[in-house]
């Protein structure tokens, strides 16, 4: 059982299952190396930690300690923690709502969100689902900054920034 504090004042914590706090986060550029090494890649075993591969028993991301990622659901932030280091918070990212300026999303990189609850919905349709079908019927889709200070939401059907994060 983990918690864990957010500056707003709510309490998140991992006890529910599935977890409204809890979130993986991958960049693109991880999901394809996971589809070129295996086009049918099923969701559950690429969001479990992709364990086809030897190196995969390490984070996606090259770390010297393996993150998690919190929602808040009072206020929207996001937190990367390290959970070995008794939750000590990397960085949040603040929920500031819909983008107000123009936004090129050149040299952004896109990111994969899998959220807690919505993986439990995908385990409905049983554990052949794949990754690329997941990836095929996305309508929000995430992008990060060059300096990963900035993050912006897109709304696939209309092509447009719904909302925007930024680094505290």
């Amino acid at each position: 059982m983990a918690r864990l504090g957010c500056h707003c004042g709510a309490d998140m914590t991992n006890t529910e299952g599935p977890s409204p706090h809890r979130l993986n986060v991958f960049f693109k550029s991880e999901v394809d190396k996971a589809l070129s090494y295996n086009p049918d890649i099923p969701l559950w075993d690429f969001y479990t930690g992709w364990d086809e591969l030897a190196e995969c028993r390490n984070s996606f991301q090259n770390r010297s300690e393996p993150v998690e990622y919190w929602y808040c659901t009072e206020c929207k932030r996001i937190y990367e923690v390290q959970a070995v280091s008794c939750g000590r918070i990397l960085r949040s990212f603040k929920y500031v709502s819909e983008p107000t300026e123009k936004c090129n999303l050149d040299g952004f990189e896109e990111l994969f969100i899998l959220w807690d609850k919505e993986m439990d919905d995908f385990l409905d349709l049983g554990n052949d689902y794949r990754l690329k079908d997941y990836i095929s019927q996305l309508k929000l889709r995430h992008y990060i900054s060059s300096d990963q200070k900035a993050i912006y939401g897109l709304d696939v059907p209309t092509n447009k920034l719904i909302c925007k994060y930024i680094l505290e």
